[in-house]
């Protein structure tokens, strides 16, 4: 599917040694691995490349705390491109905790024709159905907001999911980043979040008692957790951005 459903999702930060006990917990209520952790064998690479205008209008208005948001990314799941078969571009809309998103898949030969003639060879592409309408509503936000690359994010993952999907869970930890516009190898990344984790929860409908219950007895607090804004202040961080 190019354009998911409407979904609500809240992020909670937690210690790395808190997803264990966590994870436990939830898989009591039936939550089992998604494909990928199984997969993986317990935690997989989720890295995007993150695009945004020449005055970084993202960064501003998500630091600026505007309930209407948007992001533009290039996301694989693997930690560099030359392992992964296929590059998913995505734009994300929110409203506070409701999120819309939109996706388009590129393989990797027009991936890398995307990197070097830019908003061109996305009016060329051509797709069938609703990823036809994806990948115009994409290539609108790229050239309405001029955006481009500025910058790459990597982290680890491990996910739940309910057995009706309607509920799906990550742990993310490792959070990194780097100023780089593209998903080749770089081996130079600054840490953006050290010692914690997000535990996100992701949902198409009302939380569960049990869930709320779980959220309550570990005192978990909820954040408006930005991985792209932490990212952006720890590779700026001796050259911050204006907010």
């Amino acid at each position: 599917m190019d354009k998911l459903p409407y979904r609500f999702e809240f992020k909670y930060p937690i210690s790395p040694n808190e997803i264990e006990c966590l994870e436990s917990e939830l898989k009591k209520f039936g939550m089992r691995p998604d494909s990928s952790t199984e997969a993986s064998g317990g935690s997989y690479w989720v890295t995007s490349l993150y695009f945004d205008s020449y005055d970084f209008i993202d960064y501003q208005e998500k630091t600026g705390g505007f309930l209407e948001r948007k992001k533009i990314r290039a996301r694989i799941y693997e930690p560099f491109l030359d392992k992964s078969e296929f590059v998913w571009l995505e734009l994300k809309k929110k409203h506070d905790a409701k999120i819309l998103k939109t996706r388009l898949k590129l393989n990797r030969d027009e991936w890398k024709d995307l990197m070097e003639r830019g908003t061109v060879a996305l009016a060329e592409m051509r797709r069938l159905a609703s990823a036809e309408r994806a990948r115009k509503e994409i290539l609108r936000a790229v050239v309405v907001f001029s955006a481009k690359p500025k910058i790459t994010v990597r982290y680890r993952r491990r996910s739940l999911i309910s057995t009706s999907n309607a509920i799906r869970i990550t742990f993310d930890s490792g959070l990194e980043a780097c100023r780089k516009g593209d998903l080749d190898y770089n081996g130079f990344m600054t840490v953006a979040n050290r010692g914690g984790a997000i535990l996100e929860i992701k949902s198409v409908s009302a939380l569960p008692q049990w869930l709320g219950d779980i959220i309550m007895r570990h005192d978990l607090k909820r954040d408006a957790f930005s991985k792209y804004a932490y990212a952006i202040e720890a590779v700026y961080q001796y050259n911050p951005l204006p907010r």
